[in-house]
């Protein structure tokens, strides 16, 4: 009893001399243990409805991705318009007094006379330009040709339509495969509409020695730019799994390091990190076109402009290699609001903003309208996306000058 009694007091000493926080106790019911071990793991895998939503829509992103390059890249092609345009108005005499050129329809004479484009056609982004040129030719073309007119209309409205198909499909990707379907079926009835027709026009010309044409080469951008329709049908042209995928894909519950969830289910994705110096080397390839474009117009030396061309185009190939279809992104939007940064410097100086364009463009304010999007990018966080917006700002430049030097010429004249 001693012994013990001596134990306890030593406890207790211990005690008062340095206090023990106790530790938290945690008491199971046989109760709350049961309905712990009989409550299912939910994930997203024991429900394949709603992941094959989220791999759904995915795959339709991927689509519509793929879709939106293949008709940027049409626009670098010729689209073959002027074989069109011969086709609508041989339809009528060209003989004197019975014809466009009957001193009646002046529009179309002048655009005839005095337009290049009606008869070497241009790549996709210059049709789109010389599109403010050839609208006032509707009347007389309309007046000549009779319901003719209307595959005349659908075909100067083609590329203003799949733009807008691809924006729509970007604005409901979301959508179900139905949906798609019926999208690119419209697509693709408009495209095989101005297919047939563009076949039968190289038959009909086929004979004649200045207007005979390949079908295929001489037009290719505007094959092009209808395959870029097909691929936004689920089923009709299968892409490779591999094709267009990360090692960690966007679904979650498939590949977790991607994303994360929170308690709501909202899903974030992880912010880009990117470091300054690997931007510092992405960007300088494009400052040095910049600048030694700047100093060739000025007359200085041009012994540095190959070497000013190649290295955005290195720049250019190896941010594709690093950053795939983000940096891909950023410069096909930007290449996208470029028309219509374009489209707007034509309507500012048809009003009168820019004065007297004399002296030479705004070049000042150009280059400040063309950064626009790239700190956008930067500003939320998207650097990769931002990278390929910038090495779109020298095409940015010259498609906002582009459209104010046509504005200029339809204002001051040739």
């Amino acid at each position: 009893m001693n012994n013990r009694t001596i134990l306890v007091q030593n406890d207790e000493e211990v005690t008062k001399q340095r206090p023990v926080k106790p530790e938290a106790v945690v008491i199971n019911l046989p109760q709350s243990e049961n309905l712990l071990a009989d409550a299912p793991a939910t994930s997203l895998a024991d429900k394949p409805n709603i992941q094959n939503i989220v791999v759904s829509s995915i795959d339709q992103t991927k689509r519509i991705q793929f879709a939106s390059i293949a008709l940027l890249v049409s626009m670098f092609f010729q689209w073959g318009y002027q074989y069109w345009l011969n086709w609508t108005i041989s339809l009528v005499s060209s003989r004197d007094g019975e014809g466009w050129d009957d001193g009646y329809h002046n529009a179309l004479w002048e655009y005839l006379v005095h337009g290049e484009f009606a008869w070497e056609g241009g790549i996709g982004f210059v049709e789109i330009l010389n599109f403010f040129f050839r609208f006032q030719i509707w009347g007389d073309v309309a007046d000549l040709v009779g319901p003719v007119f209307a595959l005349f209309i659908m075909r100067d409205l083609m590329p203003f339509v799949f733009i807008g198909t691809i924006a729509f499909s970007w604005m409901n990707r979301d959508k179900g495969d139905d949906f798609f379907r019926k999208v690119a079926l419209f697509y693709g009835g408009y495209f095989a509409i101005m297919a047939v027709q563009l076949v039968y026009i190289n038959i009909e010309l086929n004979g004649s020695y200045y207007w005979e044409f390949n079908v295929l080469f001489d037009c290719f951008g505007f094959w092009v730019a209808g395959f870029a329709g097909l691929l936004l049908d689920p089923k009709l042209i299968r892409i490779p799994e591999t094709i267009g995928s990360h090692k960690d894909t966007f679904t979650p519950h498939l590949n977790g390091p991607e994303l994360s969830q929170n308690s709501h289910g909202i899903i974030h994705a992880p912010q880009q990190e990117i470091e300054p110096a690997k931007v510092a080397l992405f960007y300088f390839p494009v400052v040095y076109f910049l600048i030694v474009v700047n100093s060739v117009m000025e007359g200085g030396e041009d012994d540095a402009l190959f070497l000013g061309i190649m290295l955005p185009i290195v720049g250019f190939v190896v941010g594709i290699g690093l950053y795939g279809l983000e940096f891909l992104k950023g410069f096909g939007l930007h290449l996208l609001f470029s028309i219509g940064y374009g489209l707007i410097g034509y309507f500012l100086v048809i009003i009168g903003f820019f004065g007297d364009l004399d002296d030479g463009p705004p070049i000042s304010f150009i280059v400040m309208i063309s950064l626009i999007l790239t700190i956008r990018y930067h500003l939320k966080n998207k650097h990769h996306r931002a990278i390929g917006a910038m090495y779109a700002i020298p095409l940015t430049i010259w498609i906002i000058l582009f459209g104010i030097l046509i504005g200029w010429f339809q204002v001051d004249g040739f």
